[in-house]
């Protein structure tokens, strides 16, 4: 299957949930905040394209990635492209499905910066 080179608005993007106690949270309510939140100084947010292929290859991707994969934190790409971020295609070795969320550089060292992005 190709995979397209471009990400279209609608497109589901998925960052991989690693916290059952998360995982919990998320059933009950919201995703936390925090699937969404990069390290201090980085300003990318890895995630996989959900709605290109299958969803049995991007979990199979997932689980050889971490084993302790709870299931997703899902985004419309249109949203995760608001409020000065951008998406990107990024493929991987591995992961042809990768792609970035990109918080705008002002971001980098602002934590609280951080929050509300990872919050939107």
């Amino acid at each position: 299957m190709s995979i397209p080179n471009r990400i279209a608005p609608a497109e589901e993007l998925g960052r991989g949930i690693s916290s059952r106690r998360n995982a919990r949270r998320a059933e009950r309510s919201n995703i936390p905040y925090h699937e969404f939140l990069p390290r201090i100084g980085v300003t990318e947010i890895s995630v996989d394209r959900l709605s290109v292929g299958s969803l049995k290859e991007s979990t199979a991707i997932a689980d050889a990635r971490n084993p302790k994969f709870y299931g997703w934190a899902v985004v419309i790409a249109q949203d995760a492209g608001r409020s000065g971020r951008k998406v990107a295609v990024s493929p991987l070795e591995g992961n042809h499905r990768h792609a970035d969320i990109i918080l705008p550089a002002s971001a980098a060292k602002d934590r609280d910066e951080q929050r509300r992005h990872a919050h939107e």
